[in-house]
């Protein structure tokens, strides 16, 4: 009795404890095609979305893809780097924006590998908005984001600085036909 009251406690009390260590956020995330963001977001069991696996990721942590998927639009709120390096981390934002980086003053953004395809209605393929925030895009693909003012890139601090890095990506096919509309990379003042 008393060996089996002993071993009660020992498992009661080790069980809450794993749940509170698996809660916790990661520095590594991973994404798939085929995931659920239900899942922990690791290499084994992914997240399906973008959005899914950012608020399992910790602050200066990475997400990476595992194969081609369609990982819907996301909005970054602290230092973290989205990296598909060797498969293509898509976002289809017909009628919205792909990409929000609305991260604290002093947050460093990395996006590298992805291919965000607006489909003509798009808003904005990635939009900063807030100003000391570092940016890097390297390897994106940015397209057909031709909603009225639409832009592939636009960088709109509320006022100030901004830092944005743009490195061998393709922004292309972006901007409304008006002369008042969008642009493939737009810098607001």
């Amino acid at each position: 009795m008393r060996r089996t009251t002993l071993l009660a406690s020992i498992f009661g009390f080790a069980i809450p404890l794993l749940a509170a260590v698996s809660a916790q956020a990661q520095t590594r995330t991973w994404v798939s095609g085929v995931g659920d963001d239900l899942n922990p977001c690791s290499r084994t069991a992914p997240c399906k979305t973008f959005a899914g696996a950012i608020s399992k990721t910790s602050a200066g942590g990475e997400i990476n893809c595992l194969d081609p998927n369609g990982a819907g639009a996301v909005t970054i709120t602290k230092s973290i780097s989205i990296v598909c390096d060797y498969t293509e981390g898509g976002i289809l934002a017909a009628g919205t924006n792909g990409i929000i980086v609305n991260a604290p003053a002093g947050s460093i953004v990395t996006l590298k590998g992805l291919d965000i395809e607006c489909f003509g209605s798009g808003i904005n393929g990635i939009e900063m908005l807030n100003v000391g925030v570092t940016l890097h895009i390297h390897k994106v693909q940015v397209r057909n984001c031709r909603a009225a003012n639409g832009n592939g890139i636009l960088v709109a601090p509320s006022s100030g600085a901004a830092k944005v890095f743009i490195a061998d990506s393709y922004i292309t096919d972006n901007g409304a036909t008006s002369q008042n509309g969008g642009r493939g990379v737009r810098l607001k003042s």
